[in-house]
């Protein structure tokens, strides 16, 4: 099953380059990597590549599956005025799109799939664990009775993370099994870190999801939470889940 989607990603690949022009260059001998969206029941998200003629007006794209016809264009002016263009398109760019409901000439929002891929950390810093003979205190007077070097860990900052992947592979960043024990006779305590190892687009949202094969093979969701992109440049990522938003700053692999 696999081999036949990456056999239809590399026949899109080939045929969006026909139609659209060159691809981007590829530096350091880059290997491009086939994305394969798998469409979630419900889900009216359009998915293509980026074809030679985007800019901040239009968005040209070859629509998935590909059946020779040529490109489709999209007006994103609006869009692009309401900040609804997330990432930067170039040829050959695995596209998200949802089109306005209304005008269906118009897109409302646009996300490169491939700017949205790669390692996204955050900073946390702990808390105080607590302890019966401190019930009734302030932080401040808490924290006030601890010696030097509690007081020092509780400004050790961790970098939590997701690592997006192509093919809606997630991985979290910042999980160590190895800490467990420590963590757990440390006099601060830390957040609990999410553990997500599925990510997919459903009508312009990310889902982030944790799931596990049963004993019969079939896909359990443990966790699932929903989010709306805020922001997406080189550099950082925005989400907004139902509690707030998280900031993120993209992590460079050595």
């Amino acid at each position: 099953m696999k081999q036949k989607a990456l056999s239809f990603a590399l026949l899109l690949t080939i045929g969006c380059f026909m139609a659209c022009g060159t691809s981007k260059e590829k530096t350091n001998n880059e290997e491009e990597e086939e994305v394969v969206f798998n469409r979630i029941e419900g889900d009216s998200t359009i998915y293509g590549m980026a074809c030679d003629g985007c800019n901040d007006t239009i968005v040209v794209y070859l629509e998935t599956p590909y059946n020779g016809t040529d490109p489709d264009t999209l007006n994103i002016l609006e869009a692009s005025k309401q900040h609804k263009i997330f990432g930067h398109p170039r040829i050959g760019d695995k596209l998200a799109i949802v089109r306005n409901g209304v005008d269906t000439t118009k897109a409302d929002m646009v996300i490169v799939t491939e700017d949205l891929q790669g390692n996204w950390c955050y900073k946390v810093l702990p808390t105080l664990r607590m302890r019966a003979d401190m019930e009734g205190h302030t932080i401040k007077q808490k924290i006030s009775q601890l010696p030097d070097t509690i007081v020092k860990l509780l400004k050790v900052e961790r970098e939590y993370g997701i690592s997006i992947k192509a093919e809606n592979v997630a991985f979290p960043i910042g999980m160590n099994r190895q800490r467990a024990t420590s963590d757990e006779e440390s006099p601060v305590e830390y957040p609990k870190l999410k553990f997500y190892n599925e990510w997919f687009i459903y009508n312009g949202k990310i889902v982030l999801r944790s799931v596990r094969p049963d004993s019969l093979g079939q896909q359990q969701v443990l966790l699932s939470d929903t989010a709306d992109l805020e922001m997406l440049t080189p550099d950082t990522l925005v989400f907004h889940f139902a509690e707030g938003s998280r900031g993120y700053y993209r992590k460079t692999e050595k």
